[in-house]
């Protein structure tokens, strides 16, 4: 205990003389003492006490950045804060910081001594604990390094095995490869078959990053020699007989089953030692289980390449069958869905909504004059135009041929359907510009309500044609509701 040093922190030498006169001193501790922050940091990063006790609230440095400074130099010292103003959140952020103990002042000097002897044998601990570990590391150094290696290829094997993306399998296998060799450079060369070309998959250097100019080119004659064979490859060739040391160069194919699907390669320019026959086996094993796990990834994904594949054609299908193939409208299937649904709501609301079914005027003309392409225009720049006037709540059909059925539900009032109309017939009367050429149409609307003109799917449907009928009538170029007319009758 005698030899276990304490460095007290207070900008009152008054307390510091206490400490240490009255309580560490006579019980065997060499004490060492600091009135500011700074001259605290510097003595503890020089002298390495055993404990510090400080205190919280002092000039140039309080006692938080003493801890934070003394975590940033990476010294881990046991420390003791005292301080005359406390709150909860001083002590989380003490603790936070390492702290041991927390003592408002006045202090108990039992609980003060109780506190540093705690401490004290705490460090005592844990380092004798730190050195049984160190020379316990030290004389199995050797053994521990051969099971490493074992574990590491079993643990490699076995998480490459459970990933499915071929990439994530690539940068496992090139990094387990440079661990287990120790090799300065490892990297991995795949064949695609589509292409017959061997690539460079994967590169690290010894800096743990991808390079930007690889030392072996896909072409490089070992690569190209072991993925053609099928074997091994070791090569220790100096750069100079007299003042380098080796380049060590050691290349293994990936195989499934007969062909060789790649190669895995590790090499050091300046290597103190040759690559082993140790490494030789370790790097062929995780080779043989690279190559199936990346084979089974290359399956995974043209397998979930495939089922992304159908479901967009399933989705396709899907849209088709409720949609126009020309406008991407709602076709009348899914027309007489939402009004069904509706329908319901309204019902169960007591709400009113509006079908209505237009015509374009002379649509035929259009067709006859500027052709099929020119109409089929018009008839999806209609359909944008509907689509962009009415509610998210709304729908915009195309029925068939030039005719669009529109759905407004949820209407509060009557009125609501005029007024849509009118707009409808506004928006058609502005140009279309088809083929730099400008064209000016008109349409026939008819209105069908709910409940008023009648109560089911297949009524306001008919009602709504007979009312678009009524306005073509009329002169074209206007709407109709169909109990408004059809009362006159």
């Amino acid at each position: 205990m005698g030899q276990e040093k304490i460095l007290i922190v207070d900008d009152d030498p008054r307390n510091i003389e206490f400490l240490r006169d009255s309580l560490l001193v006579p019980n065997g501790y060499t004490v060492h003492s600091a009135l500011n922050g700074e001259e605290a940091v510097q003595l503890a990063v020089s002298h390495s006490p055993d404990l510090i006790l400080l205190d919280l609230q002092m000039p140039r440095m309080n006692g938080f950045e003493v801890l934070e400074a003394l975590e940033e130099a990476g010294r881990e010292i046991p420390v003791i804060l005292i301080t005359a103003h406390g709150s909860e959140s001083i002590a989380v952020r003490a603790f936070r910081l390492g702290v041991r103990d927390y003592f408002l002042k006045p202090f108990k000097v039992t609980e003060i001594m109780s506190a540093v002897q705690r401490s004290l044998a705490e460090a005592r601990l844990r380092k004798e604990k730190e050195e049984l570990t160190s020379r316990i590391e030290s004389a199995n150094r050797q053994l521990k390094q051969r099971l490493r290696q074992l574990k590491i290829l079993h643990n490699v094997n076995k998480s490459v095995s459970s990933l499915l993306d071929p990439e994530e399998v690539s940068v496992r296998v090139v990094e387990a490869t440079r661990f287990i060799t120790g090799a300065e450079e490892t990297s991995l060369y795949l064949f695609d078959e589509a292409t017959h070309r061997l690539e460079l998959t994967v590169f690290r250097g010894a800096a743990d990053k991808p390079a930007e100019v690889p030392r072996q080119a896909a072409d490089d004659s070992v690569v190209r020699q072991v993925l053609s064979t099928g074997k091994v490859a070791m090569i220790q060739a100096p750069r100079s007989l007299k003042t380098h040391p080796l380049q060590a160069r050691l290349a293994v194919p990936l195989k499934v089953g007969d062909r060789t699907i790649g190669v895995l390669q590790a090499f050091s320019e300046e290597a103190m030692e040759p690559f082993t026959d140790n490494d030789r086996y370790l790097l062929s094993a995780l080779a043989d289980h690279a190559a199936i796990a990346i084979e089974n990834a290359r399956l995974y994904e043209a397998a979930r390449s495939e089922l992304v594949e159908r479901k967009r054609a399933e989705e396709t299908i899907r849209r088709l069958a409720y949609h126009d193939a020309l406008t991407g409208l709602p076709n009348r299937a899914l027309f007489n869905d939402r009004l069904g649904v509706a329908l319901a709501q309204a019902r169960r609301k007591q709400q009113k909504l509006a079908v209505m079914l237009m015509d374009l005027d002379h649509f035929k003309n259009v067709n006859d004059e500027l052709g099929h392409t020119a109409g089929d225009q018009l008839l999806q720049a209609v359909g944008e135009r509907l689509t962009s006037l009415v509610r998210e709540s709304d729908t915009v059909c195309r029925m068939g041929g030039d005719e669009f059925l529109l759905l407004l539900s949820d209407m509060a009032k009557v009125e609501y359907a005029g007024a849509a109309a009118a707009r409808i017939l506004e928006i058609i009367r502005k140009p279309f510009v088809l083929e730099e050429q400008g064209l000016r149409i008109t349409t026939s609307l008819g209105i069908a309500i709910y409940p008023d003109d009648g109560e089911d799917a297949d009524t306001l449907i008919k009602n709504a044609d007979a009312a678009m009928y009524r306005a073509k009538e009329k002169g074209r170029d206007n709407y109709q509701r169909y109990c408004s007319w059809n009362s006159e009758n």
